[in-house]
């Protein structure tokens, strides 16, 4: 579903140029962006900012918009049960559609926001998220394929013992078969993907992959 959500040019100016400033090594510069960036988290619709300069503001340069990011992740494990449902619906939705960005950083970057989401308890409330991300693991779009995987990836070392769990209704019996199809994939990048989500459970022989060990030690090595 679109968003109507659309940013006031002004306030969207204002907040460029404070991260802008925020790379600034001077101190007092760094101080003074901190202050300012506290007291726009008393706006509901801050977040919304952070993420449109994300995702939407192709024209701007990475590192600013990485730390846009960055700075909505600090935002979300901090303040995110004060998020107004329309502000995290839109988050959450502007992630999804833009884990394939063509910039590593920026995949990486909405990697990092989906998992802090997902940490903040919301692996129960967004239910679509994990079906979703392995859907997009059959993108022929690399970019797609490697953004979800990365995100897949972090999801899988933070919240290894919940999707372990009848609470998500044991979401690795798809999760795991899927990962193990990647193991030869042409792309190293997407096999060690693969390989990390696959190592979280092998400690704790979870059942899921118990069920597909065979075809796990066939792999070879890579």
């Amino acid at each position: 579903m679109e968003c109507k959500w659309k940013p006031d040019e002004r306030g969207l100016q204002q907040i460029l140029q404070l991260l802008k400033e925020s790379q600034s090594p001077d101190t007092s510069t760094q101080r003074s962006v901190q202050q300012k960036l506290e007291q726009l988290n008393q706006y509901p619709d801050f977040n919304n900012y952070l993420i449109f300069v994300l995702t939407k503001l192709k024209s701007e340069d990475e590192p600013t918009r990485s730390l846009s990011g960055l700075i909505l992740k600090n935002n979300v494990k901090t303040h995110y049960q004060n998020f107004p449902n329309g502000v995290s619906d839109f988050i959450k939705n502007e992630c999804l559609q833009n884990i394939g960005d063509s910039s590593p950083l920026i995949r990486a970057t909405v990697g990092i926001l989906i998992t802090t989401i997902a940490s903040k308890g919301e692996l129960q409330n967004w239910p679509e998220l994990l079906p979703k991300l392995c859907l997009l693991l059959d993108s022929e779009d690399y970019n797609t394929c490697e953004g979800a995987f990365g995100a897949l990836q972090k999801i899988c070392e933070d919240s290894a013992e919940i999707l372990d769990s009848d609470m998500l209704d044991r979401p690795l019996n798809v999760m795991i078969p899927k990962f193990l199809q990647f193991f030869k994939h042409n792309s190293p990048k997407i096999r060690s993907h693969a390989i990390a989500c696959v190592n979280q459970f092998i400690i704790s022989r979870t059942q899921a992959l118990m069920l597909h060990i065979d075809p796990f030690i066939e792999i070879p090595e890579m």
